[in-house]
């Protein structure tokens, strides 16, 4: 499993190149427990259509950028992205078999494209904060609590680690980005805006989750879906345990470095430069 690694100048990391072979047959039971498989499941669905929003949200304010620093980590992050597009691509390949993906993408598409062209920049922008805000604390939350992969298969693992380990690299590019377009007076309106990111992303994991339910043959068992609420909301789900984080974005002071997490992201940096 090859790395290449490109390191930038003056950003503090950069995009890995890496191929996971991920084994189509395992897609269902990855993780070693079907429901947390299928709850990652959809947030991979998720992942291709929100990724190249993220990008496109951060990269138009780049020549609006002047701080050096900032500009190189918004090339890095853009290029950590993109890979994970390809990855997630791929990876929701095998998923086609038990949920209609494109059916998913196309719902994904029409809420960010009415973000872009009805809302503008300035709100693309906050959605990508607060998103970006989730998929960090879901990330650090996977790299610290060992029990979401125990047991899982070892490329599924891996892809999921990796993604983990880049999304908390870069978790506060969007945000400096938008404190620097914003002159530091937007705090209020990207806590509001979180309000609605919220919903809307709890709705589409709710629906995408339905249709890999149908497509595992569980829509109508009760039992099942305790399974499924349980593995997600339950003692070692990862939704209830992001809350204590996820709560910290709605202070006007918050910044995503003020979540520490810079020895996990040094473990699992040396852990997946160890691949090669």
């Amino acid at each position: 499993m090859p790395i290449a690694a490109h390191p930038t100048e003056t950003a503090d990391f950069y995009a890995r190149d890496v191929d996971f072979d991920l084994d189509s047959k395992r897609v269902s039971d990855w993780s070693g427990n079907e429901f947390r498989s299928l709850f990652l499941n959809a947030l991979s669905i998720t992942f291709p259509v929100g990724e190249r929003f993220f990008i496109a949200s951060v990269a138009h304010y780049r020549k609006r950028i002047t701080d050096p620093k900032v500009r190189a980590e918004v090339n890095a992050f853009v290029a950590q992205e993109a890979l994970h597009t390809r990855e997630h691509l791929a990876y929701n390949v095998a998923l086609e078999t038990i949920a209609d993906v494109a059916k998913q993408e196309r719902r994904i598409s029409k809420i960010f494209d009415f973000v872009k062209k009805r809302l503008g920049p300035r709100i693309a922008l906050e959605v990508t904060c607060g998103l970006e805000h989730f998929t960090a604390i879901l990330a650090k939350e996977i790299l610290e609590h060992e029990a979401h992969l125990r047991g899982a298969d070892e490329r599924y693992a891996r892809l999921w680690t990796w993604h983990a380990l880049e999304e908390c690299e870069h978790k506060a590019v969007s945000f400096d980005v938008y404190q620097a377009v914003s002159s530091g007076k937007g705090s209020w309106a990207r806590i509001v805006t979180m309000v609605p990111v919220t919903v809307i992303l709890y709705a589409f994991l709710a629906m995408i989750s339905v249709d890999l339910m149908k497509g595992r043959g569980h829509a109508r068992s009760p039992l099942a879906w305790a399974k499924l609420v349980w593995a997600v909301f339950g003692r070692d789900g990862l939704m209830r345990r992001i809350m204590p984080a996820y709560v910290k974005y709605y202070s006007p002071s918050f910044h995503p470095n003020d979540i520490d997490d810079v020895s996990t992201r040094e473990r699992t940096k040396r852990l997946v430069e160890s691949w090669a």
